[in-house]
């Protein structure tokens, strides 16, 4: 039973040992028994078992005293406890009794009950918390009970609660032992003997195998011995109680809170002096279990502070935080800032009105030393998470004393960190419901951070189902009510949050309802994602029927199919999704479908683990794969877990592609981080983008054309009845999520798209680019913090506590001069960041106000500090610059971590501040990694590490496990999962003994002054020229310009318009006032691309290099390297292409397609036809060697005999200072490589499982197809492979007119505001299927290739004409390329011959490309976003337009 007492609740059960015979108590009635009292506790930590050097010391103290007890009544226990010293252990010091320990003198009373037990316990009046819990302690050590010998359980109380408890009771001669240990996990309400959780991210509940933070054990032994009234009495109680700290899993150190109570029977007595418990008691009766301490004071009454000393206080943290900041000399040997810690704890203990009194505090003033106060508080306010802060935030919010940015970031912090829960905070806060729409982007925040804090609320207990359904009932009348769409959604998302109760059952309506918004309708059911599981009846009533229509949006079957999936279906039920599958013709659902199988079928995510074994049936029965372009629309999963040190992180994206453009439309990024059974992080990104490309492309391009240069091509496709393709009305959707909970929401429509105008943009970028700038920007992030109360058995505070503070901060000014050709910026910019991360077992000392601490800690500083100067003349085109460094100047970054042992308090109030810190005795292995001094940078680069840490990590990294979860599928993306996991360990796993610096230093000031400059040298329709300079000067005098060092590069680069080629002439210099290591370089580098079966890539390079005369130019006592390579695919690729071999050769797909690039492809000609021919398969490479310095000489010889001895022959030397011929061949039928150096050769045999390179299809073509990015239209001898690689064969096509004076339509923009129109025309003698011709519109303009009525001539050298407009001028492409407009860089289309006699095509206009061999091959290739505008043979739904003909009189 427990009342509420005006102190505590205290258990003494003295009970009858039932031997079976007869019964008998331990105490008489009027009798005294007096025991002596010793409590003691020990806060430490063990090394890690395969460390050497020992653990960090404990701190603890023991206490010692007296306990009475007098048996006054049948049902009535006094006892009196009297203090006579307490001890600190490592310094041996000793404390006597004092004022300050008055409270637990006083006397308490225990009621029993007629069997034995306790009924309830009564205190003195204003006995404070700290000493009533004592008591309780006292009082639990003696309850006990026997039934029989041996061992039996009971549910007892104690002072977690009611416990399962075990006993063992030995029946000796003369001596009964008893061991008492209750079971802390079945302990109601303080199971584990945690009596508090507070954290500020929420608990990962879908673990399954994670190792606890926090273990607790507890245990009693009894001794009794015989007594001439009672039978027996105690003579001895020992508890101890133990709690282990696991927080890392295997690594570092495990820290422990060890607590004993031992009481030994001292005598007894009579009753002479009775204890007073009649006067001066609470009149309210107290049960057993502990009482918790006040939020504002942790001592429980012990030590309450003051507010005006807790306002002082935070007050001085706040000043010395931003002096700090302001500093330039900043600890990295020591980076462990505890500064954003310490005060959160302080301002956490205040209340309403002291916090209120510091925030108009720091409020008043604009100095930069005050706005910088006011930063950080403003940062800090919303993490604290009581009730005062919360007041606070609510009322400065609605006072409008915010900016509406700062509001905003208040309100979506606030809901996350709040411990303090309860109805009136949810009443209190309900205004925010009531904001009005004059700041929308606060009314948003207001709305979606109080659902999420009525969820949270419900979540723990604090409101019934009943108030939280009205809150749900209100949200969901606002989403009625709400006039346009954006409203709706927000309160969508508001909904979203609350998540619980009829949440679902309201949305399942809309869901069904035909003549609902289609994108509300997908919202709604993306709303119920996480309920699916516990719906799945409904979900299936629901959403089968959506699933299996072929007519719903490709947006909602996507979402119906995902909820079928996660609802936990049937066997039945997942088979008959699978054959509606099986006949599934859209390749977006069959790509999503098999996307989603197959990551959740290898991930190791927890929260997917009761899927993957479900849906790993269907792994092997999966539909074909579509193209890879169809990715758009999946369900990807890229992740890894380390069970080991319990981290993992999951990153999932849903995307939704639209089916005709294949473009996505909707995609929602996922991305969750778990360590320590906790979700450290959970990110989510939704937007929802339709009809975007359209929106910018018509408002910023298609909006400044001349509306005339589209009429022509219109009035065509207008004579054809083509259709016209209406842009898509802008939708955007834009939702953010923190914890699973949506914290903004915004979206943006055609109309308010217009709104924007291309002017507005531009005006104010160039206004932010040339105004001055202060800086002044600090954020404060508590990113993880979780915090255990678990009292000693001497009741006590104790408790566990990890958190990770971060504080960053960029300072500065840039100040801008702009004239018309010059442009001046000045920036100086002092950016920091701070992290500082903890694991503290503290243990509360309330006799002596003292807490005792182990604390492994871990700080990362990062300071970099900016001082540069930019000149940039727009006129001579060079950008001039100018870095200083002031002395003694550091920079750079220290991440550190180390075990400390302390013991902080006040012991009176009238003496100093008591304070000892203790370090472990042991030698850090600092290795200094690297260091180098960069004279003429001035400055120098060092970086230092522990050699046992990185031991550490190279273990982690080889670890099975982790590679196998790293490296699956997306080898890239998940090769970043797992460089962000190294990271997550580093900053959640506190290292054990961390020490790794990397210093940039400079004890002298430092001056880097330089230009960049760019020349045109030449510029031509075949060739670039320009020339590109660079100098630098290294001064150490930041006054005068007396330059010490000086570089000068200078490089002339020329390249083709046409191919890759280019040619990079350049020299280097570098000479020095200071020294005489003056030198000078020359180079000429010259690169060809590969034509194919016509020359390889090659690549040649000459460079001369020697010291720098100081009267001549050029480098005397010169050293020359001549470098020169080559890579092509093998001889019999030139063979195969000129002989008559039909192998890999069709009537749809020739061998004429290989002189195309990209290869134009189709279902029956793929890139594999031609592998063996277009893949590089021989690299050579000369280097030759004169005049070498001696040091090249040396490792040149090592080199040889290195070389020399792999050889299986007897090589005297290979010359290798002289030259080096190096040559590789790939066979493709071999496994092996052929390998030759100076003529010694290898073969070297492997597994052909590297991807090859390919001289027609290289990675950028690859990539660019893959990816939708690119999408092609090909004719092969009379075949069409359209957009969607739907086939049409023209010789059997009936609906294409072949007549004289007609063209067809082979592919056109169909836009409002048509671009491009191509035609075919026929030839006389053969129609479309063998040979045509080429019409292509272009704008206003148009050209035309005649078909070629003998295929020979194309291989002579006779003309090859295009007639320009209506026979306006005719232009032979042997002679010349043709674009229009001419003698203008920026052409709107460009045709010209390539060295295999394609014709090339370039529309600068739709960027678009079109290459055609002048008889039966055609390649039209287009950017993804023009796709759904295109019409014509190209492109699907094939719509007859006219039979796709026009034709024309003449």
């Amino acid at each position: 039973m427990m009342l509420k007492g005006c102190s505590s609740l205290v258990f003494l059960l003295l009970t009858a040992l039932n031997t079976g015979v007869y019964a008998f108590h331990i105490t008489a009635i009027n009798r005294q028994y007096e025991y002596e009292y010793v409590g003691s506790v020990a806060v430490g930590a063990k090394a890690p078992q395969e460390d050497e050097h020992p653990g960090p010391p404990t701190s603890g103290w023991i206490v010692r005293g007296k306990l009475t007890l007098q048996r006054q009544a049948v049902n009535v226990l006094a006892a009196a406890l009297v203090i006579d010293d307490v001890t600190l252990n490592n310094s041996g010091e000793k404390f006597l009794q004092n004022k300050e320990m008055y409270p637990p003198y006083k006397p308490f009373k225990i009621v029993l009950t007629s069997d034995g037990t306790v009924s309830h316990i009564i205190f003195k009046e204003a006995d404070p918390i700290w000493s009533t819990n004592f008591k309780r302690a006292i009082a639990s050590i003696l309850q006990f009970q026997v039934e029989s010998t041996g061992a039996f359980v009971v549910d007892e109380i104690g002072i977690h609660g009611k416990c399962s408890t075990e006993y063992f009771v030995s029946n000796k001669t003369n001596y009964i032992s008893i061991r008492k240990t209750p079971e802390l996990k079945t302990c109601t309400p303080f199971s584990e003997a945690i009596h508090v959780t507070r954290s500020n991210v929420p608990p990962n509940t879908c673990e399954f195998d994670f190792q606890k933070n926090v273990i607790s054990g507890n245990e009693a032994i009894y001794g009794m011995l015989p007594h001439p009234v009672t039978g027996y009495f105690l003579s001895m109680a020992h508890v101890k109680g133990t709690t282990l700290i696991h927080t890392f899993e295997s690594t570092g150190e495990a820290q422990y809170i060890n607590s004993e109570l031992l009481l030994n029977f001292l005598n007894e007595t009579s009753i002479n002096n009775s204890i007073d418990i009649e006067t001066s008691m609470c009149s309210e009766l107290s049960g057993l279990e502990l009482l918790p301490n006040e939020v504002n004071d942790p001592t429980g009454g012990r030590n309450p502070q003051l507010q005006e000393s807790l306002m002082t206080a935070a007050s001085t943290m706040l000043n010395h935080l931003v002096e700090g900041l302001e500093s330039s000399q900043l600890e990295f040997g020591e980076p462990y800032d505890t500064a954003v810690s310490d005060l959160i704890k302080v301002l956490s203990e205040m209340d309403y009105d002291s916090i209120k009194k510091l925030y108009q505090d720091v409020d008043i003033g604009t100095s930069y030393r005050q706005e910088t106060i006011r930063n950080v508080f403003l940062e800090i306010i919303p993490r604290i998470g009581t009730k005062a802060s919360v007041f606070l935030t609510r009322d400065i919010v609605l006072d409008k004393e915010l900016k509406s940015t700062i509001a905003v970031q208040l309100l979506i912090s606030i809901p996350f960190h709040i411990f303090e829960l309860s109805l009136e905070l949810v009443k209190e806060c309900e205004v925010f419901l009531t904001l009005g729409p004059d700041r929308p982007d606060v009314h948003q925040a207001a709305i979606l951070s109080f659902s999420t804090l009525v969820h949270n609320v419900f979540m723990a207990g604090r409101i019934n189902r009943d108030i939280f359904e009205e809150y749900v009932q209100k949200y969901f009348n606002h989403y009625l009510n709400s006039p346009d769409y954006e409203l709706k959604m927000l309160y969508l998302q508001g909904l979203s949050n609350l998540q619980m109760g009829n949440v679902a059952n309201y949305l399942d309506p809309i869901v069904s309802d035909p003549n609902e918004n289609e994108d509300i309708k997908f919202l709604a059911a993306w709303t119920t994602l996480s309920l699916a599981s516990e719906r799945a009846e409904r979900i299936y009533e629901i959403y089968w029927p959506i699933f299996e229509s072929r007519n719903a949006s490709l947006e909602l079957r996507v979402a119906a199919v995902t909820l079928l999936l996660i609802s936990n279906p049937t066997a039945a039920r997942l088979i008959s999704i699978h054959r509606i599958i099986q006949s599934e013709t859209d390749p977006h659902m069959i790509n999503y479908y098999r996307t989603t199988i197959t990551s959740i079928s290898e991930t190791t995510y927890p929260c997917y683990q009761h899927l993957r074994r479900l849906l790993s049936y269907m792994h092997r029965h999966l539909p074909q794969k579509p193209e890879p372009r169809y990715w758009v629309t999946g369900n990807y999963i890229f992740d890894y877990r380390d069970s080991k040190f319990g981290i993992g992180a999951m990153l999932q994206a849903f995307l939704v592609g639209d089916s005709k453009s294949d473009l996505p439309v909707v995609a929602y990024l996922k991305f969750d981080t778990e360590a320590l059974g906790k979700f450290t992080g959970q990110l989510a990104l939704y937007i929802k983008a339709r009809g975007l490309p359209d929106a910018i492309f018509n408002k910023f391009v298609k909006n400044a054309t001349n509306p005339l240069k589209f009429e022509h091509i219109k009035e065509l496709l207008h004579a054809m009845k083509a259709p016209i393709i209406e842009s898509k009305s802008l939708h955007l959707e834009f939702i953010i999520q923190m914890e699973g909970k949506t914290v903004l929401s915004y979206y943006l429509n055609q109309k308010t798209f217009q709104k924007l105008t291309y002017t507005d943009l531009i005006n104010r970028v160039s206004y932010i680019m040339r105004a001055d700038s202060h800086i002044n920007m600090q954020t404060v992030r508590w990113p993880f913090m979780t915090k255990y109360s678990v009292p000693t058995v001497l009741g006590t505070a104790s408790d566990v506590l990890l958190q990770t503070t971060v504080l960053t901060s960029l300072r500065g000014n840039i100040t801008q001069h702009r004239t018309i050709d010059v442009m001046k910026s000045s920036l100086e910019i002092d950016a920091r960041y701070s992290s500082y991360a903890s694991c503290r077992s503290r243990s509360y000392n309330p006799f002596l106000n003292l807490d005792h601490e182990i604390n492994r800690e871990q700080g990362f500083l990062i300071y970099v500090p900016f001082n540069t100067d930019l000149v940039m003349n727009v006129t001579s085109k060079c950008l001039s610059f100018s870095f200083q460094r002031p002395r003694n100047l550091t920079s750079g970054l220290s991440f550190k971590s180390r075990s400390i042992t302390s013991t902080r308090g006040q012991v009176t109030k009238a003496t100093q501040p008591f304070e000892e810190i203790l370090y472990p005795e042991r030698l850090v292995d600092v290795f200094q990694l690297f260091k180098y001094d960069t004279e003429d940078l001035g400055i120098s680069v060092s970086i230092k590490t522990n050699l046992n840490e990185l031991n550490k990590y190279r273990g982690m990294l080889l670890k099975s496990e982790f590679m196998e979860n790293g490296f699956s599928r997306n080898v890239v993306i998940n090769f970043l999962m797992y460089v962000f996991g190294v990271a997550q360990l580093s900053s959640i796993h506190l290292g054990h003994d961390r020490n790794f610096t990397l210093l940039v230093e400079n004890d002298k000031a430092t001056k880097i002054d330089g230009s960049i400059c760019k020349q045109d040298l030449l510029n031509t329709a075949e060739k670039i020229g320009q020339q590109y300079s660079f100098t630098m000067e290294h001064s150490s005098n930041l006054d005068v310009n007396e330059a010490l060092h000086n570089w000068n590069i200078t490089m002339d680069v020329y390249s083709s318009t046409k191919s890759n080629w280019f040619n990079v002439i350049g020299n280097l210099e570098r000479t020095s006032k200071i020294d005489t290591r003056d030198w000078k370089a020359e180079i000429n580098a010259t690169y060809a691309p590969l034509v194919f079966t016509k020359r390889p890539h090659t690549f040649n390079v000459d460079v001369v290099f020697g010291n720098a005369s100081k009267t001549n130019e050029n480098p005397s006592n010169t050293s020359k390297v001549h470098f020169s390579g080559m890579a092509g695919p093998s001889d019999y690729a030139r063979d195969f292409l000129l002989s008559e071999n039909p192998m890999a050769d069709t009537d749809f797909c020739p061998k004429e397609v290989l002189k195309f690039s990209p290869i134009p492809t189709s279902k029956y000609c793929k890139r594999s036809n031609f592998e063996n021919f277009t893949s590089l398969t021989k690299y050579e490479m000369d280097l030759k060697f004169d005049n070498m310095p001696a040091w090249f000489d040396l490792w040149s010889t090592r080199l040889d005999h290195l070389v020399s001895a792999l050889s299986d022959k007897k090589v005297e030397s290979l010359n290798l200072d002289e030259e080096i011929k190096f040559t590789l061949h790939v066979p493709n039928d071999y496994f092996w490589l052929t390998l030759a150096i100076n003529g010694v050769s290898w073969r070297i045999y492997h597994i052909p499982f590297l991807q090859k390179l390919d001289s027609k299809y290289d990675a950028s073509h690859e990539i660019s197809y893959a990816s939708g990015l690119k999408r092609s239209c090909s004719i092969i001898n009379g075949m069409i492979n359209t957009f969607d690689d739907y086939l049409i064969n023209l010789s059997e096509f009936t609906k294409v007119t072949v007549a004289k004076h007609c063209q067809t339509l082979l592919a056109a923009d169909c836009s409002v505001m048509p671009e491009m129109a191509i035609f075919l025309l026929a030839s006389p003698e053969n129609g479309l299927s063998s040979n045509y011709g080429l019409r292509v519109y272009i704008g206003q303009h148009y050209f035309t290739f005649r078909p070629v009525s003998n295929y020979t001539k194309l291989q002579d050298h006779e003309p090859i004409n295009i007639t320009i407009n209506n026979n306006e001028k005719v232009v032979n492409l042997r002679e010349r390329s043709y674009r229009y407009p001419e003698d203008v860089s920026a052409y709107e289309y460009h045709v010209e011959l390539t060295e295999h006699n394609i014709l090339i095509v370039e529309n600068a206009q739709m960027h678009s490309t079109i290459q055609f061999d002048m008889s039966n091959v055609l390649n039209f290739e287009i950017y993804g976003l023009y796709k759904s505008k295109m019409c014509g043979l190209c492109s699907k739904p094939l719509n007859p337009m006219q039979n796709y003909t026009l034709c024309t009189s003449n």
